[in-house]
């Protein structure tokens, strides 16, 4: 006590002196509001009465809340029919990772007994009217939330490797570079009248054996033109890699100082042009790729891969779409009345071509085997995929993946996580890297 202070009279309380004052540091966002502090001693709230036991009909226990997340929910969820599917298939229609989560609805409140008096004073300051028990704490998200899970599979047996990446590439034999892809890539935007989902995935049988991704995917834009391209490095050689990654980005090198004039091709439909051009542009990013190998001490040949390639305009009143190909893969086409393949070696009988390119001509020494083509008949709400053979084989040859992804991809455009986790579903048996881009036509 301060000695020049002058004692408290018994019984008062005294008035708070700067040895009172609590510690507190000021957030400069509260300069502009009051703070009070109460040193008034108030009693406790009184507790409230004990209600004794509840009726029979009374609501005990915990009440479940709509909108909270449980273990449950994090279960994995095959997709599909069959004694593998434990679970029903997700109840969105639409979305594999379930609705939107809406509000959560206010818990029903307990009846208390009639014969119970309701606690003296009324309700507690701040706390719930007599009569009513406390409501449980919502979980109120946005609608647009959409609840995580693990990978989905389609068919009656799950796949045997594990559903998520396992051990993570070494760098081997000096190839700093393979050790340095990373095993998925996922992109996307809008540009003109087409939407854009792409994504690049390292299989399952690599991952299993902590080796590389060989797939690549490109999503570039060269000017009034957007050009996409997966690749698909030839798993027999040590490089491919190499060639994968390369020739993507080499095809983009070289489109775009031609930009201009493919979309004039384009525009006025010139299919024999377009052919000449992408065939040169084509033979131009292959000699290349093959000068950096050379540049490596690698073999040519080590860095074979595939290639695919669209090239779209960014105007609407272009309904042409440019297509060229060395290899194998994929390129179809989803409407509304179902999937349709556009780049087929053959007629599966139904009149659609179901079967899918398997030619193994690979980049850099089948730079003269390139198949080009202009898709002139979009229609708006069209859906084109284009993939490497990871995900075409599966998606022609089984019905139920084919289901799978026509009912989400053919009613809404995925947000890109949402794509990834569509892309990913998992079929047994096929095990291979994943390239996938699709774009979605504006609809009418």
């Amino acid at each position: 006590m301060n000695p020049h202070e002058s004692p408290t009279p018994a019984g008062q309380v005294p008035e708070p002196g700067p040895e009172h004052a609590p510690t507190r540091k000021v957030d400069p966002i509260e300069l502009a509001a009051s703070v009070y502090e109460d040193w008034d001693p108030k009693p406790p709230d009184p507790a409230p009465a004990d209600p004794g036991p509840a009726p029979a009909d009374a609501v005990v226990g915990p009440v479940v809340t709509p909108g909270r997340v449980t273990p449950e929910d994090f279960l994995p969820r095959p997709i599909g029919r069959g004694p593998a599917a434990v679970r029903e298939p997700w109840a969105d229609p639409v979305s594999p990772l379930g609705g939107p989560v809406e509000p959560a609805a206010a818990a029903p409140a307990a009846v208390l007994p009639a014969e119970t008096p309701a606690p003296a004073g009324g309700a507690p300051a701040g706390g719930t009217p007599a009569g009513t028990a406390p409501a449980a704490d919502p979980v109120v998200r946005p609608p647009s939330f959409r609840t995580p899970g693990p990978l989905a599979h389609v068919g009656r047996k799950a796949p045997a490797y594990p559903a998520e990446p396992t051990d993570i590439p070494a760098v081997r034999g000096g190839d700093l570079y393979g050790g340095l892809l990373p095993d998925t890539v996922v992109d996307g935007g809008r540009f003109g009248p087409v939407t854009v989902r792409a994504a690049s995935v390292r299989g399952d049988s690599h991952r299993y054996a902590a080796e590389c991704r060989q797939d690549a995917a490109l999503v570039v834009r060269a000017g009034g033109l957007l050009l996409v391209a997966v690749a698909d490095g030839v798993g027999s050689q040590p490089h491919s890699h190499h060639g994968s990654n390369g020739i993507v980005r080499l095809l983009a090198k070289h489109v775009l100082p031609n930009a201009d004039t493919l979309l004039d091709l384009l525009r006025t439909g010139s299919a024999a042009d377009f052919t000449g051009l992408t065939d040169r542009l084509v033979a131009a990013a292959a000699e290349e790729l093959a000068q950096e190998a050379e540049r490596f001490g690698h073999p040519p040949k080590t860095w074979s891969t595939t290639l695919r390639a669209l090239l779209v305009p960014a105007d609407p009143e272009v309904p042409a779409r440019g297509f060229l190909a060395v290899g194998d893969g994929g390129l179809l086409r989803l409407r509304a009345d179902g999937w349709e393949n556009l780049d087929a070696d053959g007629d599966g009988g139904d009149g659609t071509g179901t079967l899918i390119s398997t030619r193994t001509d690979c980049l850099p020494e089948a730079y003269r085997l390139v198949r080009s083509a202009l898709i002139t008949d979009t229609r708006p709400g069209d859906v084109l995929v284009l993939c490497t053979d990871g995900l075409a084989l599966p998606l022609v040859k089984e019905p139920e993946l084919r289901e799978f992804l026509g009912g989400r991809w053919g009613r809404e455009v995925p947000g890109l996580a949402e794509f990834l986790w569509q892309a990913q579903v998992r079929v047994r048996s096929y095990d291979d890297d994943r390239s996938v881009v699709c774009l979605w036509e504006a609809p009418a």
